[in-house]
């Protein structure tokens, strides 16, 4: 023992670290050589499979993206958006549920109120902001637009509001998280959530690959519609006692003349050689709009048609 308690190390013991340590680093030389050795063991079909997947994402999610809008937020890469989409979905159907089990509702209204207004403002914004400066002026056609690529003012502000609609379509994700939290769990249907998960990939696609042009008109109908559906839902919140049962399904005519129109809006296109807008759009979008259009006009024949029938 030295002085102030310090152990010596005696020649043994030096000689056995150092053995230990030369034992250390052959073991690790021979783990880093099996490594090396396993890499090489992948055959070409392997390494080429890896390859052609990597080159394709890399094809799909740069080179067919529109740069203007590719390297904005929730928008270069599908990760952000998956990731939000299905933790929605299981939230929705099993996470939120099982913590609202044993849970009252929550009282939620001010936050609601708070949430249809900042929906309605949003919605009126971005409706008012296609009718003054794409529609009214004559920029934008009704019957066919094809995407304008020239870097102008009212380009640039198309692709932002492009990206805002994406971004709210994603905050629309809300409506159904209140059911929850609210116990309303009869609202969270398959239409519901179907339908808004829908809007979600589809403002996806819209915004990192045709950002503008003759799709733009979806963002401008669904954004008047949504303008009056959140004010329904607003009054039906503040003021209970003014909304009768009968006028929801108005709001439902209107969301069911909606799809109506957008099919009309991409359908036409694919009749038009000579319109520019890329028909890929039209053969993703037309089935998803006519299955929800079957989906809403069930709901209403059953809640507005039959339920009558019954209690009459």
């Amino acid at each position: 023992m030295q002085r102030g308690g310090g152990m010596s190390l005696g020649v043994p013991t030096i000689c056995g670290l150092v053995a230990v340590r030369k034992r250390g680093l052959a073991d690790l030389w021979s783990i880093l050589e099996k490594t090396r050795q396993d890499n090489n063991a992948h055959s070409p079909t392997e390494m080429s499979l890896l390859s052609n997947i990597t080159e394709y994402y890399t094809y799909v999610n740069n080179d067919l993206a529109d740069p203007r809008t590719n390297k904005f937020m929730l928008v270069s890469s599908p990760l952000p958006i998956m990731i939000i989409m299905f933790v929605y979905h299981r939230f929705v159907h099993t996470w939120g549920p099982a913590f609202m089990a044993n849970r009252p509702p929550y009282k939620l209204k001010n936050l609601i109120i708070i949430y249809n207004i900042a929906q309605i403002y949003l919605s009126a914004f971005m409706a008012i902001q296609c009718i003054t400066y794409l529609y009214l002026p004559g920029y934008y056609s009704l019957w066919c637009q094809k995407i304008n690529y020239d870097d102008t003012p009212v380009e640039r502000l198309v692709i932002e509001r492009v990206w805002l609609y994406y971004f709210i379509k994603i905050v629309d994700l809300l409506d159904t998280v209140f059911f929850v939290l609210r116990k309303k769990f009869n609202q969270v249907s398959f239409l519901h959530v179907y339908h808004h998960l829908g809007m979600c990939l589809l403002g996806y696609i819209g915004t990192k690959y045709v950002p503008g042009g003759h799709g733009v008109m979806l963002g401008f109908i669904n954004s008047m519609v949504h303008a009056v559906m959140y004010t329904y839902y607003l009054i039906s919140i503040v003021r209970p006692k003014w909304v009768k049962q009968w006028w929801k399904k108005y709001i439902t005519q209107l969301q069911i003349l909606q799809f109506l129109l957008l099919i009309l809006h991409f359908g036409h296109i694919l009749f038009e050689p000579s319109c520019g807008y890329p028909k890929w759009v039209s053969f993703l979008f037309l089935p998803h709009n006519i299955f929800i259009l079957f989906l809403f006009t069930n709901f209403y024949i059953n809640e507005y048609i039959y339920k009558n029938k019954k209690q009459n």
